[in-house]
C-alpha cells in the first residue's frame, strides 16, 4: 500500500465525514426554519384572536354605555360626564 493510496483514503474518508456533517446541518437547518414558522403563524394567529376580542369588548361596552346614556336624563348625562370625564393629560 502505498502512501499515495492511505493519502487518498484519508482524503476520502474526510470528504465523506464533511459531507455527513454537511448534510446534518443543512437538515437542521430546515427543520428549525420550519418549526419558526409554524410558531410566527401561531402567534400572528394568537395576537389577531386578541385583538378581535378587544374590538368585541370595546363595541359591548359602548353599547353598554350607549343604552345608559338613552336611559337618562340630559341634567344626569352632564353631571357624569363632569365628574367622570377626564381629559388626556389632565387638560
Amino acid at each position: 500500500m502505498g502512501i499515495e493510496m492511505i493519502i487518498g483514503l484519508a482524503t476520502a474518508l474526510l470528504a465523506v465525514i464533511a459531507g455527513a456533517f454537511g448534510l446534518g446541518h443543512s437538515r437542521g437547518t430546515s427543520k428549525a426554519e420550519s418549526k419558526a414558522e409554524q410558531l410566527r403563524t401561531k402567534e400572528i394567529a394568537a395576537a389577531t384572536v386578541a385583538a378581535a376580542e378587544r374590538r368585541a369588548d370595546a363595541t359591548n361596552e359602548a353599547s353598554d354605555v350607549q343604552e345608559d346614556v338613552k336611559r337618562m336624563g340630559d341634567d344626569d348625562v352632564d353631571r357624569e360626564l363632569r365628574e367622570n370625564f377626564t381629559r388626556p393629560g389632565g387638560g
